[in-house]
This record gives C-alpha cells, structure tokens and sequence, in this order.
C-alpha cells in the first residue's frame, strides 16, 4: 500500500462501467488549487461593471483577472496617468460654483492648481516607460493640455455645466454599470453635452468616435438618470492637440453599440468557469502595466525607471 502515500484512486463512470483510474497527488493538488482559485475569484466577482472594467479584458484577459477577480491592485501608476489625473482634477476646480461665479479665471490661477495637485499627489511609485523623457517632459505637457484648452474657451468659461465628475449607476440588460462623466452640460430643455478630457497623443477619427463604447455608455446613463433627454451630443476634447470630436448617435447606432456591451458582459461572465480562458495578451502596453510578478507571461518585474 506504500504507493498510495503518493496517489489516490479516482473513479469515473462513463456507460455505466466504473473505471479506476490512478492518478498522481502533485496532478490532484494542482487541481485543488485550480478549483480553490476559481472558487475565490467567483467570490470576488463583482456584478457591477464599468468601462475600464470591459477595455481591460479587451486589452489583456489575464490582467482583468488580476485586478478585478484576483483583488490585487498596485499603487503603481504611470507617469502619463500620473499627469493625466493632475489635469483633469483641474478642470474639475475650473467649474467648480466659486468659479462659475466670477466674470474670468486667469491662466495664472490653473498652473497654481495643477503645481498644488501636483506636488500634493507625487508618490515614489511613479513610472516612466520611455527612458528619454523625464518628469520635467509630461509636467510641461500638462501645462500645454491646459494652455491648448484655456485658449479656446477661456478666460470666461461660461459653459452651462450641469456637474464635473459626475457619478451614474445605470443598466444595460441584466447588468449594472457604473461610470463618472468628466463634465456633463445641460445646454437647454432635453438637450446635453457629454464631454470627455484626453491628455493620449493621439486623437480618435470621426469614426473610432462612432464606435467607441465609452461615450455610447455614458449617453445610456444620462438617459436613465434624467428625466428630460431629447438630445445628446458626445464630445471628445484631445486636449495636447487642442481639438475635439463629437459625435451624435442615432437610436439604430445606439442600440447597436448596447448589444456589442451587452456581449462583452456575457462573454467575462462566461469566463467565469475556466480560469484558464484569462489568458495573457502581450502587447506594447505591457511595458504600463505593473503586474508582471503576478503575470505568467513575464519573468521578474516591469524594467521601467522610477520618475524623479
């Protein structure tokens, strides 16, 4: 019987005859923790989703795992959301009620805010992907996204700002969602503007903004969440150009873009049982992630270079 201090007998019925099978105890611990993980996961699982939530598993299965299933977050972060944060928190104060109140906001007043922001929010896990540039380099963008956008709209800023940041749960079929709006208008009876801050290099043409789901979702939400919707235009603002985007969804175009998120709900959902389906997607964005240790795609951790 000393063998069977290293395996265990399985059996398997299949045509009503009882097989026996030996199998290894490394191969039955393997398959233990493989259920035990899956098992945690599903408990982890959170029926709320969001549109980070569904462009992750879109970009990388395995990192969505990681995040949202696994529970393991970092404070990690790159120096081009390090900046992108920072800029949008300032557009966040420009239309806070103080300053909607004032005849004119000076250029002068948006730096201090975003040196503050700045200074207040720098922590030692920020890094850069591209060694040739340094923390002086994505500072000055920054500064460049607010100049680009002071100088269209500024100095008065009298935009009919409904909120910034603006929280929404809504539902799209079985399943809850969950977004913040940048900065919502509400330029006359039924009719608002969504509009979203980009601090990317690059700008969406005329048709990746008709397809994009991120604006399709929070065009869903405003409908759910207000009362009067009769038209709403979605504008993307690509703030180091200095440009914008905008787009108006039919109801056709609408709900087609409801039934692709509908699916990619399903298809994570789906996922669920086997979580051998999460699978790493290697690609030039892995070099802003920071889950290497944790990926079974990677060996060591992210080569980058901590800002300064």
């Amino acid at each position: 019987m000393g063998i069977f201090k290293w395996q265990r007998i399985c059996f398997y019925r299949s045509y009503n005859v009882r097989r026996l099978y030996i199998v290894p105890e490394d191969i039955l611990k393997n398959l233990m923790l493989r259920k035990i993980k899956q098992i945690f996961s599903k408990s982890n699982f959170s029926n709320t989703f969001s549109y980070s939530q569904l462009n992750t598993f879109k970009t990388c299965p395995q990192q969505y795992k990681i995040i949202y299933l696994d529970g393991i977050r970092k404070e990690h972060e790159s120096i081009e959301a390090f900046m992108g944060k920072r800029v949008h928190e300032v557009l966040e104060w420009l239309y806070n009620n103080e300053n909607q109140e004032k005849p004119y906001v000076t250029f002068d007043s948006l730096c201090q805010t975003y040196d503050n922001q700045w200074r207040a929010h720098w922590h030692k896990n920020i890094y850069i992907a591209y060694p040739r540039n340094n923390t002086d380099y994505y500072y000055s963008i920054g500064k460049h996204c607010l100049s680009n956008y002071y100088g269209r709209y500024g100095p008065t800023f009298d935009q009919m700002v409904e909120g910034t940041e603006v929280k929404l749960e809504f539902s799209i079929g079985d399943h809850t969602f969950r977004g913040i709006i940048d900065r919502l208008d509400h330029i006359g009876p039924g009719k608002w503007i969504v509009h979203d801050y980009k601090t990317s290099k690059r700008q969406k043409t005329q048709q990746q903004a008709m397809n994009d789901i991120q604006l399709a979702l929070y065009q869903i939400a405003v409908e759910q969440n207000y009362g009067q919707v009769n038209d709403i235009s979605l504008t993307w603002h690509f703030l180091r150009m200095g440009s914008e985007v905008t787009v108006i969804h039919t109801r056709e175009k609408l709900e087609k873009l409801r039934a692709k998120l509908n699916n990619m709900v399903e298809k994570i959902i789906t996922c669920l049982d086997d979580d051998q389906i999460f699978i790493p997607k290697e690609s030039l964005l892995c070099n802003w992630c920071y889950l290497w240790e944790e990926c079974t795609a990677k060996v060591g951790s992210n080569p980058v270079i901590r800002a300064d």
